[in-house]
């Protein structure tokens, strides 16, 4: 279907811009389902209820990140940064609820994908400083995929990698994001398999050769300041990418 409403030239960019959706909306049960010894933060329904959302709209800004469009994102972050703290935030939290605001409101006056990623990337860092502070893990739902060849497959691993690198951060979890970093080092593409267009098949190799350098420095990083960084970077590589042409491509469905 997506290929017939795009055309075959553009299926590789409408491919690579389906990332994160599974995740965005597996972690909805964010706090009712955690991990670990140490669960001392008691949940109040109204309280996870916010956090919910607010997670919500971290997701949104996020894929409109993904898909290169910047006023979409814009917009997604203004409300993010509009929302008034949940109810009974302990005051260990709140201050991470306030960075996310603060970085909400950096990427609704983004002038580029640039700091529109690294703000997208503090507000995942904030969420994941605040798991570890609570004592508190998320563990999002893995969604099956089948296995794919080719070019599709190929970016299929893309939106895989970005899934757990964004699951590490949040969650946090050092081996899911070892784990995305990794996929990330899968087979080049092959220049016959892109769109016959010069400028286009160009630009996407490209971008295809910064995001595997990425992927060495992300397995590197050592901190998670710096895994930030670089999960920064990716996110502006990928939505320069798929901005090619004005090409925004499909959106994830309203939650129902």
């Amino acid at each position: 279907m997506m290929a017939r409403r795009y055309g075959p030239r553009t299926l590789i960019l409408v491919t690579l811009v389906t990332v994160t959706a599974a995740s965005m909306a597996s972690v909805s049960s964010f706090g009712s389902s955690l991990r670990g010894p140490s669960q001392q933060v008691k949940s109040m329904p109204e309280r996870l209820a916010q956090m919910q959302h607010h997670f919500a709209q971290v997701g949104l800004v996020h894929e409109a990140l993904i898909r290169g469009d910047l006023p979409g994102l814009r917009d997604s972050a203004k409300r993010l940064a509009d929302l008034e703290q949940p109810p009974g935030v302990a005051p260990a939290a709140a201050q991470y609820v306030l960075a996310i605001r603060i970085a909400a409101r950096r990427a609704a006056d983004a002038r580029d994908l640039a700091t529109a990623a690294s703000a997208t990337a503090s507000m995942l860092l904030s969420c994941g400083n605040c798991h570890r502070g609570s004592g508190t893990m998320p563990v999002p739902a893995t969604p099956k995929r089948a296995d794919v060849g080719g070019l599709v497959g190929h970016m299929l691993e893309h939106q895989r990698a970005v899934d757990e690198m964004l699951e590490g951060l949040f969650i946090p979890s050092e081996s899911q994001w070892i784990r995305g970093a990794t996929r990330f080092r899968a087979a080049p593409l092959q220049r016959q398999s892109l769109p016959r267009d010069r400028k286009l098949t160009r630009e996407i190799l490209l971008a295809e050769e910064r995001v595997h350098q990425l992927a060495d420095r992300a397995i590197k990083a050592g901190g998670w300041s710096d895994r930030g960084e670089i999960y920064a970077e990716v996110l502006s590589t990928c939505a320069n990418c798929h901005s090619l042409h004005k090409v925004w491509g499909p959106r994830r469905s309203p939650a129902r």
